[in-house]
């Protein structure tokens, strides 16, 4: 029978397990930093990824409106912070027109709509005073207008006699609603409707008037609102800017709006 083989048994000693325990303590804390500086870069990416595009929303809000806004509607409070317009509900082309003498409705070709629409009717808009002061001998009507549904020629019917002081060479006429406005307020752009028509800018913002939240996280005093009237050469134009921010992240947002429509 062989001699029994006894092997020596060894194990860990003191200093070996403390090294592996820092050792593993410190790829611990590498791992733990990695992934709390990936996870905090992915959320901050993701909040000036969420910034920029209610940035960019509410930007193109402002220039829908803009671009269909009434010619020469367009104005500005003092210190630039409130653009004021009037918007379009439709326009066409009229076939006769109570320029004259007053009346209390015209011929007109179909805006060809689903439903009748009803607004002021604006004709040849050439300055803005006379916009925000209707009556009933001006470019834009005191009276209330209602356009019929259908095809061809059309009546459209006034709530009461209005004069037309002149002709609109492309012989064409809008029907608008009430004026609306954008202003910053602390730190938020509101848009505010509903509040009638102000002769002077300097009621801007306007008091009374409904108002709903475009945005929040705006800068003090970053909003600006520069209009640049139509010329010969080109329509008129706003161009406006905001800065957003959020803790330490800031983000300016520029955009140019043509007015499409002419008077």
């Amino acid at each position: 029978m062989p001699p029994c083989v006894r092997t020596k048994e060894r194990g860990f000693s003191l200093i070996e397990l403390i090294m592996v325990i820092v050792i593993l303590g410190a790829l611990g804390v590498g791992i733990t930093s990695f992934i709390t500086r990936s996870v905090g870069g992915y959320i901050a990416t993701g909040e000036r990824q969420r910034m920029a595009t209610a940035g960019l929303v509410a930007a193109e809000k402002i220039t829908r409106e803009l671009r269909e806004a009434l010619p020469n509607s367009i104005r500005t409070s003092v210190d630039k912070s409130c653009v004021e317009f009037i918007p379009i509900f439709a326009a066409s082309t009229y076939i006769d027109l109570p320029v004259e003498a007053a009346g209390s409705s015209f011929q007109a070709i179909s805006a060809q709509r689903d439903s009748a629409i009803s607004g002021r009717v604006a004709v040849y808009p050439i300055s803005t005073a006379p916009l925000y002061s209707p009556s009933a001998s001006g470019s834009l009507t005191a009276a209330t207008a209602s356009m019929p549904t259908g095809t061809g020629a059309v009546t459209v019917s006034l709530s009461s006699a209005h004069q037309f002081p002149l002709h609109s060479p492309a012989r064409r006429f809008y029907i608008v609603g009430a004026p609306a406005a954008y202003c910053q307020a602390g730190g938020k752009i509101i848009r505010y409707s509903n509040y009638g028509f102000n002769p002077g800018s300097g009621s801007l913002p306007p008091s009374g008037a409904d108002m709903a939240m475009l945005i929040n996280q705006v800068q003090a005093g970053s909003v600006q609102f520069d209009f640049s009237p139509m010329s010969l050469v080109r329509n008129a134009v706003v161009n406006f800017r905001f800065r957003l921010e959020q803790g330490s992240e800031q983000l300016v947002v520029e955009q140019e709006a043509a007015i499409r429509n002419l008077p």
